[in-house]
């Protein structure tokens, strides 16, 4: 009981991102409760939140959800449920209506300090295209065309572009997602370390995988590969022809699955 608690907690400590959101949380939850009489409002903004926080930080709840419902480090999630920023933004309404003058110096006094000037923090990246992702991305995903209308695309990208891919255009399949990229969860799958963590790309056995649909999933025709990446032999022996380079990355096609999908389709009514 003791270790789950200290789970809970931990989980919420992470969850603080810079700090100051949680703590202007609490704050504006703790002068809501104070000053604001309406009903509805403290039930929405006071009440309801609160009873979600205790069934969050109950080391019952925790054992029930980790065993029953999610094992895989989702818990932070059930936070998603309490509405921080609207109810951060409500108390510092209800600061302004009520003190005018000094209530919106304070607010802005409190913004200030609590935030940081985008455009020169450190960490600050101009955006490379109207998506804020990275361009080589979209050059890439923009090329993976299925070459039978309404048949998903399956491909295999490297895992910083997992989230990118999905995010730019969710029709994209992808052979392993998100649980690949928390290093925390332990990640196993034999397409994944085929392709991802094998020190040697070794064509024969990632083919071997993603041409054979009984596995449990689609036939990939799609690979992007980095340019610096150690293979075995060169893609074309395997029928994989190179469709564009954008950035540190190549997109390959297999023409071979590719041939076999028509095959597959040619007597129904994606071929008519």
């Amino acid at each position: 009981m003791v270790d789950n608690i200290k789970d809970v907690f931990r989980e919420l400590w992470q969850y603080r991102g810079s700090g100051f959101l949680l703590v202007l949380y609490i704050a504006a939850l703790i002068y809501l409760l104070i000053v604001e009489k309406n009903k509805r409002n403290r039930y929405l903004v006071c009440y309801v939140p609160l009873c979600i926080l205790l069934i969050y930080i109950s080391p019952v709840y925790y054992r029930i959800y980790v065993l029953g419902i999610d094992a895989v480090g989702t818990y932070y999630r059930n936070l998603w449920m309490l509405p921080m920023a609207v109810t951060v933004a409500f108390a510092s309404c209800s600061v302004i209506y009520r003190h005018r003058r000094i209530g919106a110096l304070v607010i802005c006094a409190v913004i200030i300090l609590c935030g940081k000037f985008t455009y020169s923090a450190v960490e600050s990246v101009k955006a490379e295209n109207a998506y804020h992702i990275p361009q080589y991305v979209c050059d890439l995903v923009d090329e993976m065309d299925q070459d039978i209308e309404g048949v998903e695309v399956y491909a295999c990208v490297p895992l910083e572009m997992v989230f990118y891919t999905r995010q730019y255009d969710s029709s994209i399949c992808l052979i392993y997602g998100r649980e690949a990229v928390e290093p925390v969860w332990g990640y196993e799958n034999e397409y994944y370390d085929a392709y991802e963590t094998a020190e040697v790309l070794e064509w024969d056995e990632v083919l071997e995988l993603t041409r054979a649909p009984e596995r449990g999933i689609g036939v990939v025709t799609y690979f992007v590969v980095p340019k610096d990446r150690n293979m075995d032999s060169d893609p074309a022996e395997h029928g994989l022809t190179e469709i564009a380079r954008s950035g540190d990355y190549i997109l390959y096609k297999d023409t071979v699955a590719s041939e076999y999908i028509k095959e597959v389709l040619k007597d129904t009514l994606y071929m008519e």
